[in-house]
Order: structure tokens, then C-alpha cells, then sequence
């Protein structure tokens, strides 16, 4: 048997679909952005670690050029490659001053990690490194004026194999113990007295102290502030040997007081980094007119090198610059988690809005079309039957045999019949036109007065049917004259027709509702009876009325932003328009 091919509603879409939907989207978005966002980090380190690199490069072939001009010693050139060899990446390890100080932050390779360190080295035709970035204390003696043995001194633990100097190290590293990169704390190393060898620009502390000190505020937001001592060593080496020079420096007394120093800091790659990637730096190129460089690995793991020739003691070297970031544990991993977080979080909640409104919107047609579909088949249902009392007059007339007074009866029973069918069509257009979104142009009406005007359309009918009117007060409303007008009229129109004969209708103000009471034989339910074709009974069978009238009411004070409430007692049936 073949199926009839009826009207097949459209299937609809939930909240929870379309939400899923739009969060597919979201997705798809955020993985986008963190592609993007993960190549904009990762030139942004390689541009920093660039930058450093070059800054480095600059800063340490110039002064090889000053040191040949004028004849420095290595000791000369290897402190100041611990001072220039700087690890100048946004993204580190001190985020309280990268915060602060984005394009001034600098940081030594001693203050590094592992994984995070810059460093570099001078190799000679025979491999040997001949001075590089390892960490060293440095410190700038003055003997004189323009004495040409002021300038930069070192004190290496590889070069000087003294168990003395091994023991200032161990020194250095237990104050500093336990004490983190971000925790604004460095040690000074405050020398009294040295042993220094002019000829290399070697020294070793004979009495000094070694200070820990912090920042008084512990903050790095001014260039300048107060600092104060945490703790400290002191420092006290006996040494006999002959190429060394014991010097006592004076302290705090004039700048034309000499010998003097300033005061010393230990600088470089620390001992860890250089020692385990030492051949990083340890390579020697033949071809003095080569440059090369290279880069290593992603934005997660970047590894990059520069080698270049250089000229000492007129002999050709190499000089190697290495630097290494890994984004683990670093503010840049932290930046772009809190990016992509952020950015599905955001992207997730817009999606959340997006698929709010929709089913706001989806609800509102969905029941739109519901409204009107009900109509439909309402108004179809009424309509059927004056249709089909006209269709059996009709068909009676056309028999023709029959009594002049029987065939006028039948032609007022059409014409009745029309006039309903007509009537009902008329109220549904009515409904429509209301439920849609119109201009409303509000003004001050008295609703009392309105009702007022309506009642005297049926005095006539009032009078036959012993109905009596009260009116009383006023109900002032800010409302679309048309519309409310409309309203007010079907209220009253049903309070004429469904009061009992003999009864009453009142009009009235209260806590400045718009009320309309009529007595009535019994009492109704009214759940549905603002639902269109609804006439309190369930065989609707009676044409008294078309079911329309509140209805329409009800859709007319909805329009001017009130709403209609209906009640019914055993014997006063009571409508009110509520702001």
C-alpha cells in the first residue's frame, strides 16, 4: 500500500547542537591561532637570539681590535668575553623584570639554566682555546694615571690552578645556594688587597669579602636602588709566587688616589653550560675569508652558531658564538599556554553566544510557525462547518419545490453563514497583523474611556438583555492607540456576549490594572481560552463568537509590552491588562 506523502515537519535544531557545532568551529579557530601564534613566539626568539648574537659578535671584535692596537694580554680579551657574551632573549627565565623591562633586560649566562645559555670562545690554528666566556670573576684595577697597566683582570680557575683560588669558587657557589635567578640576589666580591700579575692581567684576592645582596625593596622597577647585604665571606689567600705582585687597593679616598679598584662580579657561561657543550665552540676554520652560521631546531628547542675569523697577536683564530634556548619551563611557554587558553576560552564562550542567539531566534520562529500552524487548522476546523451548512442550503435551493417563506429562510441561513465565514477571516487577519513586529507609536490612553466608547456600540443589545454597565475611575497607559483600542473592543465584545442576562459588567482601575469583570451562569476554564478559536467548550460547536477575541487581546497588550491575565469564579469572570 503506498504511504500518502503528507506534510513532513522540518527537523530542529536543539541548543545543545548547535552549540556543538559552533564549539567544532572554535576549535578548528584555536588551533589555527596557535599555529600562528607559535610562529610569531618563535621569531620572536630567533629575532632576539639574533640580536644578541650580533650585539656579542660586535662588542668582542672590537675590542680584539683595541687589545692589537694597543698590545692587551688574553686576560684582557677572555674577561671581557665573559662580560659581552650576554644570553638577551625576551622570553627567559626572570619574568618579574622581563615584565617590566622588556627591551632593556640582558641577563649573564651564569644566571641560566641549563638549557638557556649563550657562550663563546677564541680558538687558535691549533684548536686550543685560547680565551672564551667560562665564568670568572673580573675586576678593574687602577694604578695610575693613564698607567698602562689599568684595565680589566681576571681570575680564572683554569688558568690559575691554585687550590686557593678553587676554594673562592666553592665559596661563591655556597652563598649563592638555594637563591633563584628571579629572586633579585647577586654576589659583589669587594677586594681589599690582590695578587696581580700586570703582564697577564691575572689576579687573585689576598683579603676581600664576598657579599650576597638583595635589592632593599626586592624590585628591579627602578635602574637605581638601594641595596642590602643578605650575607657574606671573607676572603683571606696567602700566595709565594714571583709573577704575581701583591697590591693594596685604597678605599673610597679620591679619584686621584691610586692604586684603587672597582668593584668585582664574577661573569660568564656558568662552568656546567660551557664544559658540557664545549665543542660547540671549539671549532677552527682555515678559510680566514669564512662566515657561517647556522640555526638548529624550532621555537621548542633552538640551538645557533657563528663562526668567524679573527686576528690575535697577529695570528688567525676563530671566534665561536653558540647560543641554546629550550622553551620548556621558560615565560615563553607560559606566554603561549595563557594564549591558547585564552583564546579557547574567549573562542568557546562566543561560541556559547552565538549558539544562545540562534536558539532565541530558533525558538521564537519554531513557535511562530507552531502559532500559526494551530491557526491554520483552527480556522480550517470552524470554517468547516458554516461551509458545510451553506453547501446543504444550497443543495436544498436547487431542488427548487419549495415554499417561497422555506426558500427565503435558507437564503438568510446562507447569508449568515457568509457572514460568519467572513467574520472569522476577518479577526484571523487581525491576529496576524498584531502578532507582527509593528511600529508603535505610544501615547497617554484611558482605557476606561475606551471601553466606554465600545459599550455604547452595543446599548441596544445591553438594554434587550437587562445588562448593566459600571464604569469607574480611570486606567491611564502608554500605549499604541490603534492596537489598544483593538483590545479593549474584543474584551468588551466578549463581556457583552458571555454576560447572563440580567447580569452585569464592571470597568474599573486597580493597582493600575485595566480590569473588566462580568457576571456569568457558571464557571469556565480558562487555560486555554487566550489560544485562538478557543470558546470555553471543547465542541466549539456554537457560533455566538469566532474564539478569536482574546486571542487577540491578549496579542495586543503583549505588543505594547503588557500582558492579559484571565480568571473565572463560579459566577464573575474577571480580564485585566497588566503593565
Amino acid at each position: 500500500m503506498k504511504k500518502n506523502k503528507g506534510y513532513t515537519p522540518q527537523k530542529r535544531t536543539t541548543f545543545l547542537r548547535l552549540f556543538l557545532k559552533a564549539v567544532c568551529v572554535s576549535l578548528i579557530c584555536t588551533a589555527i591561532f596557535a599555529g600562528i601564534f607559535r610562529e610569531i613566539l618563535s621569531n620572536k626568539v630567533k629575532n632576539d637570539v639574533k640580536q644578541c648574537m650580533t650585539d656579542s659578535a660586535r662588542q668582542i671584535t672590537t675590542r680584539i681590535a683595541q687589545n692589537e692596537t694597543t698590545g692587551r694580554p688574553i686576560g684582557d680579551l677572555s674577561g671581557y668575553m665573559s662580560m659581552y657574551t650576554r644570553y638577551f632573549v625576551l622570553f627567559d627565565k626572570l619574568p618579574e623584570f622581563t615584565m617590566r623591562h622588556p627591551d632593556l633586560f640582558q641577563i649573564n649566562s651564569d644566571f641560566g639554566d641549563p638549557d638557556n645559555f649563550a657562550m663563546s670562545a677564541i680558538v687558535d690554528k691549533n684548536g686550543n682555546i685560547i680565551a672564551s666566556s667560562r665564568a670568572k670573576f673580573t675586576a678593574v684595577f687602577l694604578f695610575g694615571k693613564d698607567n698602562n697597566d689599568n684595565g680589566l683582570y681576571i681570575c680564572d680557575s683554569q688558568q690559575l690552578d691554585f687550590p686557593e683560588v678553587k676554594k673562592l669558587y666553592e665559596d661563591y657557589y655556597e652563598l649563592l645556594e638555594g637563591t633563584q635567578p628571579n629572586s633579585y640576589r647577586y654576589v659583589t666580591l669587594d677586594i681589599e688587597s690582590a695578587y696581580v700579575d700586570k703582564t697577564t692581567h691575572y689576579f687573585i684576592p689576598h683579603e676581600a669579602d664576598m657579599q650576597l645582596e638583595t635589592y632593599a625593596n626586592g624590585d628591579w622597577s627602578e635602574p637605581l636602588v638601594e641595596t642590602k647585604q643578605v650575607d657574606s665571606r671573607h676572603v683571606s689567600i696567602t700566595l709565594n709566587d714571583d709573577n704575581f705582585e701583591l697590591v693594596t687597593f685604597h678605599q673610597n679616598e679620591g679619584e686621584d688616589v691610586y692604586p684603587r679598584r672597582m668593584m668585582g662580579n664574577l661573569y660568564g657561561t656558568s662552568w656546567e653550560c660551557f664544559d658540557n657543550n664545549k665543542e660547540q665552540v671549539s671549532e677552527y676554520i682555515k678559510d680566514g675569508s669564512t662566515f657561517s652560521s647556522g640555526w638548529y631546531g624550532d621555537s621548542d628547542e633552538l640551538r645557533c652558531s657563528v663562526q668567524m675569523p679573527v686576528y690575535v697577536g697577529g695570528e688567525q683564530c676563530t671566534l665561536n658564538l653558540y647560543y641554546n634556548f629550550v622553551a620548556k619551563g621558560t615565560i615563553a611557554e607560559t606566554y603561549y599556554r595563557l594564549g591558547i587558553t585564552a583564546f579557547g576560552v574567549l573562542s568557546v564562550l562566543l561560541a556559547l553566544l552565538w549558539a544562545w542567539q540562534k536558539n532565541v531566534r530558533n525558538k521564537s520562529r519554531y513557535a511562530f510557525e507552531d502559532h500559526q500552524r494551530a491557526l491554520t487548522n483552527d480556522l480550517a476546523h470552524d470554517i468547516k462547518t458554516p461551509l458545510t451548512a451553506i453547501g446543504g442550503y444550497a443543495e436544498n435551493l436547487l431542488d427548487g419545490d419549495m415554499p417561497e417563506e422555506q426558500r427565503v429562510r435558507y437564503l438568510r441561513a446562507i447569508m449568515d453563514n457568509v457572514s460568519y465565514t467572513d467574520s472569522m477571516i476577518t479577526r484571523t487577519l487581525e491576529l496576524n497583523r498584531l502578532g507582527a513586529a509593528a511600529v508603535m507609536e505610544k501615547e497617554s490612553i484611558d482605557l476606561i474611556k475606551l471601553a466606554e466608547q465600545a459599550a455604547e456600540k452595543y446599548a441596544l443589545l445591553l438594554d434587550e438583555r437587562n445588562i448593566t454597565v459600571i464604569y469607574d475611575g480611570s486606567a491611564v497607559f502608554e500605549a499604541d492607540r490603534a492596537s489598544m483600542t483593538s483590545a479593549v473592543e474584543n474584551l468588551v465584545s466578549n463581556a457583552v456576549k458571555y454576560t447572563a442576562e440580567g447580569g452585569q459588567i464592571k470597568l474599573f482601575s486597580e493597582d493600575g490594572r485595566f480590569v473588566i469583570e462580568n457576571t456569568v451562569s457558571e464557571a469556565v476554564d480558562t487555560t486555554e481560552l487566550k489560544l485562538p478559536f478557543r470558546k470555553g467548550d471543547k465542541s466549539r460547536s456554537g457560533r455566538t463568537g469566532s474564539g478569536l477575541g482574546l486571542s487577540i487581546a491578549d496579542t495586543a497588550a503583549a505588543a505594547n509590552g503588557f500582558s492579559l491575565e484571565i480568571s473565572c469564579s463560579s459566577d464573575t469572570f474577571r480580564a485585566e491588562i497588566i503593565r
